[in-house]
């Protein structure tokens, strides 16, 4: 069963690096990841070695609560207006959004709308500023 759990998880487990990596961007004294990164390790060995089902599935619950947390966190870091979101963010966080947590599902949910939102802001800012054409 252990297995299957891993299956659910394979394709988010490297979601935690770019959300990881753009959360110490914001202030890598205040927001250091390396506790949340060795217990993620730490889970993934426990989740490797359950003894049961009922075992592999609590620690996917661990699991979906941290990556929840990372998206609460990354939700209400500062970001800098005007720098593009990287690729692999933008691609992490997208993914999430088919995730089995339903949290999980939301918060990514509301991340990528909140993107989509400022993008459109910034263009409309963008096409305000350029001058008219005459014709």
């Amino acid at each position: 069963m252990a297995a299957q759990m891993l299956r659910r998880w394979n394709s988010f487990y490297g979601a935690f690096d770019p959300l990881d990596a753009a959360i110490e961007a914001a202030d890598p004294d205040q927001f250091s990841r390396h506790v949340f990164q060795r217990a993620r390790g730490d889970l993934l060995v426990g989740l490797c070695n359950a003894a049961d089902e009922d075992q592999a599935e609590r620690i996917c619950g661990i699991l979906d609560d941290l990556m929840a947390e990372s998206l609460e966190t990354l939700r209400v870091v500062p970001s800098t207006p005007g720098v593009p979101i990287p690729t692999k963010l933008a691609e992490s966080v997208r993914a999430l959004r088919e995730h089995d947590s339903e949290r999980v599902r939301l918060l990514a949910r509301g991340i990528v709308s909140g993107w989509e939102a400022s993008v459109q802001e910034d263009v409309a800012e963008v096409t305000a500023a350029m001058p008219m054409k005459k014709k």
